[in-house]
């Protein structure tokens, strides 16, 4: 792996009132190093940052005598206050977080703390978020809502963060839903919202909803899937042709190293509904129950021709096809209430789960089947949510005929970590797929 550094073109500490900056470029302080996260199961940007501080790093306005003193002391240093961040790095567009007009392009502080301090400097850790992260705690959602998900999920993301349409990507979902805020943070409404939406082209719901640097994504798990790939392969020790842009890429697109976390559990997913489940609903209006069994052996889940994979669409274990054809209908047993009525006197059900609540356990599920961890060259142009296509040697005594067709194949980024410092920065990354193979099965 090529090693590289990362050059900080911007770099300043705005005061929680506004009314001082210090500056990196100035000499008043010296940035150890900076974890920047992305994720896709988390709705705001996050991380952390070392700085160490002179005696010599900021005036005092509260000291009488005017000294300069320490960083934590004299600006101070401490909860609210802004980070204005430029960083650009060899590979990637950079990461800039530090616009004068545009809140949500800057960084804030939400944690501090001293790691070390002597008679002439400090050590401190400052832990931030993105603007989306500080201001869902002080915002509760009282309105009533009507219409598609989708339109409702642009209306909170609109009124309650004041984010712009050219700061947002929200997948069109095709059912309505009638709902109250209930005085609910914004992001666990979202949150509330996300399984209970169906793509408008494909019949399996779940979304996923966080913040990368360029916007806030409200997607559905096929949308990421369908997407396509990062320009570049990433290639980990495999013989391929295909993998080598040219002689000067070779080192910018190597992975370091690869951690295997997960790699299918069939018990798991027998119990999580992956397989065949039954949901019993209870329709309040009528006093009735109802009950819905769903398969793979009977073409449903992700045997749906609309289900997409990023690999191979997975078969049934033979062991569960003998289970199946001797009798077993469903593994898991979930129980709902039909939402009837709304906010009117209609006994017409709201938005009926049984069109979401076990199709959107499987689409999760088997989403996170399998769990890559990678090591790779600072690229911040990747974001979480971004497809990879990774070549992976195979294990065999001919390495020259190509990658192993099992391991390889498209990935989603579920979360990275983009770490600076002057010398070196890497990007580790966290992969999930939910089938195997090099060849997608696509939903069109």
């Amino acid at each position: 792996m090529a090693v590289q550094g990362a050059t900080y073109e911007i770099f300043k500490i705005r005061s929680a009132d506004g009314e001082r900056v210090v500056d990196l470029y100035e000499g008043q302080f010296r940035v150890g190093n900076i974890y920047y996260y992305e994720n896709i199961l988390s709705p705001q940007i996050t991380g952390i940052i070392t700085i160490v501080s002179t005696s010599g790093a900021a005036q005092s306005q509260e000291d009488v005598q005017k000294r300069i003193g320490s960083l934590h002391t004299s600006l101070p240093l401490e909860v609210g206050c802004e980070i204005l961040l430029k960083i650009k790095d060899v590979i990637g567009n950079g990461i800039d977080f530090s616009s004068p007009t545009n809140p949500h392009k800057r960084l804030y502080v939400n944690e501090v703390q001293i790691i070390d301090k002597s008679a002439t400097s400090e050590i401190i850790q400052l832990r931030f978020t993105s603007r989306i992260g500080w201001t869902n705690t002080t915002k509760r959602v009282t309105q009533h809502f009507d219409g598609r998900i989708s339109e409702s999920v642009k209306n909170i993301l609109k009124n309650q963060f004041k984010l712009t349409d050219n700061e947002i990507e929200v997948d069109d979902s095709s059912n309505a839903l009638s709902f109250a805020g209930m005085t609910k943070r914004p992001m666990d409404l979202i949150g509330m919202l996300a399984k209970q939406s169906i793509p408008a082209n494909t019949a399996n719901p779940g979304y996923f909803y966080y913040q990368t640097k360029s916007k806030f994504r409200y997607v559905a798990a096929d949308t990421l899937i369908n997407s396509e790939p990062y320009e570049k392969t990433y290639n980990y020790n495999a013989f391929s042709e295909s993998s080598y842009q040219s002689k000067s890429e070779d080192s910018d697109y190597k992975i370091a190293t690869l951690t295997i976390s997960k790699d299918q559990n069939l018990m798991n997913q027998i119990r999580s509904g992956v397989y065949a489940s039954k949901t019993i609903f209870f329709n309040p209006a009528t006093y009735k129950f109802k009950e819905i069994d769903i398969s793979v052996d009977t073409g449903k889940l992700y045997k749906d021709p609309k289900f997409s994979t990023l690999g191979k669409k997975p078969g049934i274990p033979k062991i569960l096809q003998d289970d199946f054809d001797s009798g077993t209908k469903f593994h898991r047993v979930e129980t709902a209430i039909l939402n009837v009525g709304a906010d009117n006197e209609s006994i017409d059900i709201n938005n009926s789960p049984e069109f979401y609540y076990a199709a959107s356990t499987t689409r999760y599920n088997i989403l996170f089947s399998q769990k890559h961890a990678i090591t790779i060259p600072c690229n911040t142009t990747l974001e979480a949510g971004n497809v990879l296509t990774l070549e992976i040697e195979d294990i065999s005594n001919q390495k020259e005929m190509g990658p192993d067709q099992k391991q390889s194949g498209r990935y989603v980024i579920e979360s990275l970590c983009h770490y600076f410092e002057a010398e070196k920065s890497t990007t580790n990354i966290n992969l999930i797929r939910d089938s195997y193979g090099l060849h997608i099965s696509k939903n069109v």
